[in-house]
């Protein structure tokens, strides 16, 4: 491919006698992976069932940094079948997969994912903490944030949705977070092979423009983190500017100090040589694509000090609102929901459907007749905008609750007391909206099943059962892998 000229200017004196080897890898295949969600990938562990075999014959070997991370052919069709739509996987580029782990979340946390669209790192890290924390996964663009949603509905994650400015989550949170990630809008430089409209989009202006972007973002970003939590920070990008010399900025401007992140195959230290020469900036670790079989990345983990006070931060431009007409017509406000309301009805019904695992579920919020898992317990939400306060349950019409999709996918079938199970065809069927058989005489609402998956909710009555997928979810011509 044909790199910017100014680009080609900036990069090669950096990378000296590296930059042959460097071109040479836009003239290989760019590298497609998956990461396996729902199932387990080893043989001895009982929590989860195990990975299709129909499925592992399409992986073309482990990603060396991910332990549930695989390659897969460019021309793979796994995207196409019915366990992507249930959640099984989450198809994301190999080095991506890596910033979940930088984060390190842990079962019980806070965790904020500022700039999360389209969902590949929040449902990461829903997956590292077993669903067991807290998780806010934000997106100011407002396309992009209902894409973020479907996806972490899709993988059945925890987690709550914000649509907002992060000056705006940074005046309503601060000191909240154990950790935040900012994986930052960049000049992209590191997806050049993957999207060549990046490169013909790349202008030597565009470094400079976004460096000034991220900081703005994590000058936010650092008033919502606890004393003592951390700051993740990726881009998909490769100059210094955006890089290296951010992570310098960070410490001399935000007081955070820079931690040592694993030596994770086949990814290089940081550069100190690329900013101010400090040692520390080997402590961060970088992705090329000469090296690794992986696009462009660059990733830093920093702390803020545990004597850190919340006016030590309250002079910092908290960054640029971009809301302030829709402010003052008072749209955007949070959806609010009533914690409690119809809590013995919820709990009666859910007894008869689910075996509850978590209390995001048991005492869910109800908003507008919908029943909402409780992510966002002991934040202020007032004035933010929030798509989702987490997983949509159910619907509340008169004296009835019907189940919605959220339920089906955040569960395993083991946790519902209703199950039907299907082989793969059937499951092709029911995604597609088909009603089906009811040969087992069952009644009321089941969870559909397949390869330890639940698919979604169907109303069985005699003779048949009544497909309740969602209208906007289904799907015509999926792919068979069994056939």
């Amino acid at each position: 491919m044909q790199l910017p000229n100014a680009f080609v200017d900036m990069m090669k004196p950096l990378l000296g006698t590296a930059w042959p080897e460097f071109e040479a890898s836009y003239d290989r295949t760019p590298q497609r992976g998956v990461r396996i969600d729902r199932w387990s990938v080893r043989a001895d562990d009982p929590s989860r069932p195990p990975i299709l075999q129909a499925v592992s014959r399409h992986l073309q070997g482990q990603v060396p940094w991910m332990p549930f991370g695989f390659y897969m052919d460019e021309e793979s069709v796994l995207g196409k079948t019915v366990y992507h739509e249930a959640g099984a996987f989450y198809i994301q580029e190999p080095s991506a997969m890596a910033v979940a782990l930088a984060v390190d979340p842990k079962p019980g946390e806070r965790v904020l994912d500022l700039c999360a669209a389209p969902g590949g790192k929040s449902t990461a890290i829903a997956r590292l903490m077993n669903n067991l924390g807290r998780l806010v996964a934000n997106e100011i663009h407002p396309t992009r944030v209902k894409i973020l949603a479907e996806n972490l509905e899709r993988m059945g994650a925890a987690a709550a949705v914000t649509n907002e400015s992060p000056g705006a989550l940074a005046k309503a949170w601060p000191a909240s977070f154990d950790a935040i990630l900012v994986d930052a809008p960049c000049s992209g430089e590191g997806m050049f092979r993957k999207d060549p409209e990046a490169a013909r989009e790349w202008s030597q202006d565009a470094p400079a423009a976004c460096a000034a972007r991220q900081k703005d973002i994590l000058r936010s970003a650092v008033k919502m983190l606890l004393p003592g939590g951390r700051l993740i920070y990726s881009t998909c990008t490769f100059n210094p500017m955006e890089n290296e010399q951010i992570v310098a900025w960070m410490e001399d401007e935000l007081g955070l100090v820079v931690e040592e992140l694993p030596n994770w195959p086949l990814w290089s230290p940081g550069r100190p040589d690329f900013a101010d020469g400090r040692i520390a900036l080997s402590k961060t670790r970088r992705l090329w694509p000469h090296l690794a079989e992986g696009e462009g990345h660059f990733v830093a983990r920093l702390r803020k000090p545990e004597s850190a006070t919340t006016n030590a931060y309250a002079s910092l431009d908290g960054g640029r609102r971009s809301r302030s007409g829709r402010e003052r017509r008072g749209e955007g406000r949070s959806v609010g929901g009533a914690r409690g309301t119809g809590t013995k009805d919820w709990q009666n019904w859910l007894a008869e459907v689910y075996e509850c695992p978590d209390n995001a579920i048991k005492t869910p919020i109800l908003h507008k007749d919908i029943y909402f898992s409780d992510e966002l317990a002991g934040l202020a939400v007032d004035g933010i905008r929030v798509l989702r306060p987490g997983t949509p349950l159910a619907r509340r019409e008169g004296n009835r609750i019907e189940p919605l999709h959220g339920l089906a996918l955040r569960g395993l079938p083991k946790h519902f007391f209703n199950v039907k199970p299907l082989d793969e065809q059937a499951a092709i069927r029911y995604m597609a909206g088909d009603a089906l058989a009811n040969d087992e005489g069952l009644r009321g609402y089941v969870a559909m099943e397949h390869a330890g998956l639940c698919l979604g909710f169907a109303k069985a009555v005699p003779g048949r059962v009544n497909n309740l997928y969602p209208k906007g979810w289904r799907k015509q011509g999926l792919i068979s892998l069994s056939t």
